[in-house]
């Protein structure tokens, strides 16, 4: 979403704006690419570990591998969310509020924080997956508030001013 922001401010957006397109069919298509890369590279980082396991002869299954690249999916979703949300809203601070869930919650859960601020990171609610089961509520919960932020940020985008 940063890139688009640069674009926009360069001027290499102008043309494409100029289109009968919608602004939210724009913003929808860098969306989709997003998430379709960030799936094929998690997909791809499932992959390399179950074949670097095998190698050194450890037991652990193909679904077990990708299940556990797949499971930070949300996370991922979320900080996409939010840079969409930055997008439409706040278009000079979407790399910080982009990143701010990935970072802030590490930082959480990293630093001696209060059990109450810690329940805001998005990786307390990830389960360690293979290790245990995947938490389908908390993913549906993390992926539905990303869909929140990036449905508002594409508001936001289709009706502020573009600085082209």
């Amino acid at each position: 979403m940063a890139a688009t922001v640069a674009d926009e401010s360069s001027g290499r957006l102008t043309s494409l704006l100029t289109q009968p397109l919608s602004r939210a069919r724009i913003i929808g298509t860098e969306i989709l690419v997003t998430v379709v890369g960030v799936l094929g590279l998690l997909t791809a980082a499932g992959t390399a570990l179950w074949i670097g396991v095998t190698i050194t002869a450890a037991p652990l299954r193909v679904t077990a591998a990708l299940a556990g690249a797949w499971n930070v999916a949300p996370v991922a979703l979320l900080s996409l969310g939010a840079a969409v949300l930055a997008l439409g809203w706040a278009p000079r601070a979407v790399a910080a509020i982009g990143a701010f869930p990935v970072v802030g919650g590490f930082l959480l859960r990293t630093v001696d924080s209060p059990d109450w601020l810690t329940t805001l990171s998005p990786f307390r609610h990830v389960a360690p997956v293979p290790a245990s089961p995947a938490d389908w509520g908390a993913s549906a919960g993390l992926t539905g508030i990303a869909a929140a932020l990036a449905a508002i940020g594409v508001v936001g985008y289709a009706r502020r001013d573009l600085n082209c």
